[in-house]
């Protein structure tokens, strides 16, 4: 596991080297400021910065991506994304790095099973005018189910993008297959007679069987000036296996 995950990353960081030296690169830079960080039907943090950076060279690109919460308990996250697309259809690997209490902070720390803070997810789609269809498998790092096998959390996302009102809108749905990688957590609870006691709950990435874990909509203005462009977004993002929603507004700055 630590091998396969250093190989990602060793990978993704020699990249641009190599490939500079073959061909000039298109490159583009973005951030957002969401009032919530939702992320695949997850409550992650709330208000965040997340800044984005892209390469790309004839249908391959890498992009680091990163999500930063203005509170100390608030998830902090690094992403890497290699991806190849062709014909509309892409193949990739992200590489998920969580700052975390257990690893210390430490990027390079890739020790222990449920201490590792990477995880390492490939995913596969298709893309066209009328829509997009992805689907993302954990194959390396920190993804363990309840009873510490192997959990290979899949996730399936439909979007399908229209135009209505003058605003550009996406609408998503998605669904896990099986049980997600989870972790078993204590909870105090009071029983009929009026007496605490402290109970097992399970907690699950996306669910723990089959299951629709989000569905979101998102309605966007864009603002364009000479050099950059500027969407303003709302977005509904809920997640029925939860019984959650939250309304998200989100502010993007893009170089054009």
């Amino acid at each position: 596991m630590k091998k396969l995950i250093l190989l990602a990353l060793t990978a993704i960081l020699l990249l641009p080297t190599t490939a500079t030296a073959q061909d000039k690169f298109e490159a583009s830079l973005s951030g957002d400021l969401v009032s919530r960080y939702m992320w695949r039907g997850v409550d992650m943090a709330g208000i965040s910065l997340q800044p984005e950076v892209c390469i790309a060279w004839k249908g391959l690109s890498l992009k680091a991506s990163a999500s930063t919460g203005f509170e100390r308990d608030d998830l902090q996250d690094i992403d890497l994304h290699l991806d190849y697309t062709r014909w509309g259809f892409n193949i990739g690997v992200i590489d998920y790095w969580t700052a975390d209490v257990d690893s210390k902070n430490r990027y390079f720390y890739f020790g222990g099973e449920r201490e590792c803070p990477h995880q390492l997810e490939a995913n596969i789609g298709y893309t066209c005018k009328y829509g997009s269809l992805q689907a993302y498998t954990m194959v390396a790092g920190n993804d363990y189910k309840i009873d510490d096998k192997r959990a290979f959390s899949t996730y399936i996302e439909l979007s399908v993008p229209f135009r209505a009102g003058g605003l550009d809108w996406d609408a998503r749905v998605g669904i896990t297959p099986m049980e997600s990688a989870g972790d078993i957590y204590k909870e105090q609870i009071v029983t009929e007679e009026g007496r605490t006691k402290i109970v097992n709950r399970g907690d699950w990435l996306y669910g723990e069987s089959f299951t629709c874990n989000m569905v979101s909509v998102r309605a966007t203005k864009n603002f364009e000036f000479k050099s950059f462009k500027l969407p303003v977004f709302v977005e509904l993002h809920t997640n029925p296996y939860l019984q959650r929603a939250n309304l998200i507004l989100g502010i993007s700055v893009a170089t054009l």
